[in-house]
């Protein structure tokens, strides 16, 4: 047992080294395909014994066969974070792994494009580890309004966490936010009911994270129904639950004054101040500072920060996401959520302000949410 162990830890070591010299020269060159061979030699060992080599990524563990792994150093680092950005946290390598095979997936997963393609004898794909093992044996429409209601706010308590963590001087937790998204985006795959997954917030003080919650959802909704692929799905999620990051880097005595002029104006710096963190952060989506930016423009062009191009137009994950912004703020705010009903709010929203919105979105979003109030 201590020496497959071993043998374990020598092939995961290889594959990463190979891993991070295919990154740093390229597929073809003579050190990659050294290590892989390697590597493969070693794998066919462990195979002899075993039906395969599960591989599972865990928050910031890596665990093999359930086993965690220790002090994997840099290319266990670099290893882990090149696995969360391409969307999966499950690679099993089955009896019968082709050096082919594994020569693919090593290169597949140094590219900087999207995703992993899952081959004959490798399959790849998402574990959620963050969902309660009732919601994993159950997943579908079965859940009642209790659970639904414990799950959302579970996962606005992680918003919440993740949203105290960010500062200028700590590293971003890119993980946690991919993970959050990734539990929605099930939920809305397994059909829930939309309007069950976004609250109304408990507090003033619990009101930006609950609100980066209910926008991410609406905005995963919007895209879902748009025909989103899940690997956008994530990276537009990702930018929807960050959308107002630049909120938390202002002043707190600022937003605490948010009614005055004074702080108006200086409220209005936060798309600016939010766009330059997330454009720092590495291993982000490059969809986040866009957003980030650009959530408060409107689709003909006003709005703020004012764009220094004329012909600039926002980016449609940015249109999505106002649309989701504005949607959740007529829901939130006392006044429309005692006088408004969603349909009244989706009516709302394609006559208050003509060139706010992208018309096809706004009609988009309102068969869609029609279709789940039916």
């Amino acid at each position: 047992m201590r020496n497959n162990m071993e043998t374990l830890k020598r092939f995961l070591s290889i594959f990463m080294y190979a891993l991070s010299n295919c990154m740093l020269y390229s597929k073809d060159h003579a050190s990659v395909n050294e290590l892989t061979k390697k590597a493969f030699s070693l794998l066919n060992e462990l195979l002899q014994e075993s039906d395969g080599i599960e591989i599972l990524i865990v928050e910031d563990d890596l665990i093999i066969n359930k086993n965690p792994m220790r002090e994997m150093g840099i290319h266990g680092e670099n290893f882990i974070r090149r696995i969360k950005r391409k969307g999966i946290s499950h690679i099993h390598l089955l009896r019968g792994v082709t050096h082919s095979e594994l020569n693919r997936l090593i290169v597949d997963i140094a590219a900087t494009k999207e995703g992993i393609k899952s081959y004959p004898h490798i399959k790849t794909g998402v574990v959620d580890v963050h969902i309660s093992n009732a919601f994993i044996e159950g997943l579908g429409n079965g859940f009642d309004d209790e659970d639904l209601s414990k799950f959302t706010s579970e996962q606005i308590e992680r918003v919440k966490e993740e949203y105290n963590r960010i500062s200028p001087f700590k590293k971003f937790n890119v993980a946690g936010f991919e993970e959050m998204v990734m539990n929605f985006i099930i939920m809305l795959q397994k059909k829930v009911n939309i309007l069950k997954l976004i609250k109304p917030p408990r507090s003033f003080h619990e009101y930006s994270y609950t609100h980066a919650a209910n926008v991410a959802v609406l905005t995963l909704f919007q895209a879902e129904a748009l025909g989103v692929q899940e690997d956008m799905l994530r990276d537009i999620g990702i930018a929807a639950v960050l959308h107002d990051v630049g909120k938390v880097l202002l002043p707190e005595d600022v937003t605490n004054r948010e009614g005055s002029p004074a702080g108006e104006e200086t409220i209005k710096l936060h798309p600016l101040y939010g766009a330059q963190y997330l454009a720092g952060v590495e291993g982000l989506t490059r969809l986040a500072p866009i957003a980030a930016f650009e959530h408060h423009l409107r689709y003909d062009g006003k709005g703020y920060p004012a764009l220094k191009t004329a012909n600039k137009k926002q980016h449609m994950c940015s249109q999505i996401i106002a649309i989701s912004d504005f949607f959740d703020t007529l829901r939130s705010t006392s006044l429309y959520r005692t006088s408004l009903g969603v349909k009244e709010m989706l009516s709302l929203m394609k006559t208050k302000d003509e060139g706010a919105f992208n018309p096809f979105l706004v009609n988009s979003f309102t068969r869609a949410m029609y279709l789940a109030l039916s």
